[in-house]
């Protein structure tokens, strides 16, 4: 796959700018919880692990013995994750054509 120089800085900026969204997030985010988590808080959804289909590896975005760097790594990866699977995803379309 050949990326032009352009195209090289803008994955780059990207990547610093997914890093440091990641670094800050778990400092700034709010405690309370989100729309979803209140939808289903309010209609009274159990959040039991017997009825979920498949269990999260990481439950809530965090790795719990690590705190602060847990989050902080969670996001980095599910980052490198996403471009990873987005750069395969361009690259088998890429090819299709």
């Amino acid at each position: 796959m050949e990326f032009s120089k352009q195209d090289k800085y803008l994955i780059v900026v990207g990547i610093i700018f997914c890093i440091a969204l990641a670094v800050l997030s778990p400092y700034i985010a709010s405690g309370d919880p989100d729309g979803l988590e209140k939808s289903a808080e309010d209609s009274a959804v159990s959040e039991d692990v017997e009825t979920t289909v498949v269990e999260s590896p990481f439950p809530d975005y965090t790795y719990e013995p690590l705190d602060k760097l847990g989050e902080i790594g969670v996001l980095i990866l599910g980052g490198i994750i996403t471009l990873v699977l987005a750069l395969g995803i361009g690259y088998a379309l890429k090819k299709s054509n």
